[in-house]
């Protein structure tokens, strides 16, 4: 019989451990409040404890199997490729991905894109204020309901804080659904189109952060970004010298090869800086990586 989980990662562990180091028999990273703006505020700690949250893709279920299937779903999907996709994605003699290879390495980072806790943090505020307002309407007309996509929500007896607690629980296992169901439309999109390129750092460059929330998007084309947009470069960090980044515009023939761009010099600064900033503003608690890093990067923070 299946064991329920109830610590869930929304940042996989597999992830997590290129940021880390060994001690005793587990793996351990160094972690950085994204409000911190000292070295003494950098902790330690076990990567099972760093990017999770207690039933955060827990179903309604009958049985242990049913309430773990989105856990089951990105562990045997995704999670348990990661480290061979890791290998060859860091392999500077690997210049071209087979199909397979290519489609789990779109279908690794568009997932981590959209599984992460901060878009349903993102969604619960704007709706608690939907809810505040349509609250507050309510009090001032004397009414006790109100009615939400042809939904009928009370208030007769309720707080404001009751309901928007009610609210988040009754949406949670719909919103992890969506955002699943979200990634899958957009990995069958960006399969077809988009090319692969990794940059590493050279001569010691002050190296990669990564986040709680780690696949940062950009577009220029846009002035505005959207996540299902196709033709956003999605990056990530895959360790403190390596940086992936998944290119629209690919074609058939070049799609699945692996442009290796070594950088040195100002080059290398910049995409370092660049990077940084970008895991930063995409956190939403916490930077994840190597003390040094960490602490090379409350500097560059300083001139930014």
């Amino acid at each position: 019989m299946e064991k329920l989980t109830k610590r869930q990662h929304f940042v996989p562990r597999t992830y997590l451990k290129n940021f880390g180091y060994q001690k005793k028999q587990d793996i351990y990273t160094n972690v950085l409040p994204k409000k911190a703006d000292d070295e003494s505020s950098i902790f330690e700690s076990n990567i099972i404890n760093v990017c999770l949250e207690k039933d955060f893709y827990t179903l309604p279920g009958k049985n242990a199997s049913e309430k773990m299937l989105l856990e089951t779903f990105y562990n045997e999907n995704y999670e348990t490729h990661y480290e061979s996709i890791y290998q060859i994605l860091i392999d500077p003699k690997k210049n071209e991905l087979t199909e397979k290879e290519h489609r789990l390495v779109i279908s690794t980072v568009v997932t981590m894109l959209y599984r992460t806790k901060k878009w349903i943090s993102d969604f619960n505020h704007f709706f608690d204020r939907v809810l505040e307002s349509a609250f507050l309407q309510c009090k001032a007309a004397g009414k006790d309901y109100f009615s939400f996509e042809d939904v009928k929500i009370s208030i007769k007896d309720r707080t404001l804080e009751d309901l928007q607690k009610e609210q988040r629980i009754q949406n949670k296992h719909i919103q992890v659904i969506t955002v699943l169901e979200a990634a899958l439309k957009l990995i069958e999109i960006r399969i077809h189109q988009d090319g692969i390129m990794v940059s590493k750092l050279e001569n010691g460059a002050a190296g990669f952060v990564t986040s709680d929330n780690p696949v940062s998007i950009s577009n220029n084309y846009s002035a505005i970004l959207a996540p299902f947009d196709p033709t956003n470069v999605l990056k990530i960090p895959l360790d403190k010298e390596h940086l992936l980044h998944l290119m629209p515009f690919a074609n058939e023939s070049n799609k699945k090869l692996i442009i290796r761009n070594n950088l040195t010099d100002i080059l290398s600064y910049t995409q370092n800086l660049t990077s940084n900033y970008e895991q930063y503003q995409n956190a939403e608690r916490f930077l994840i990586g190597e003390e040094q890093t960490l602490k090379n990067f409350l500097k560059q923070k300083s001139l930014m």
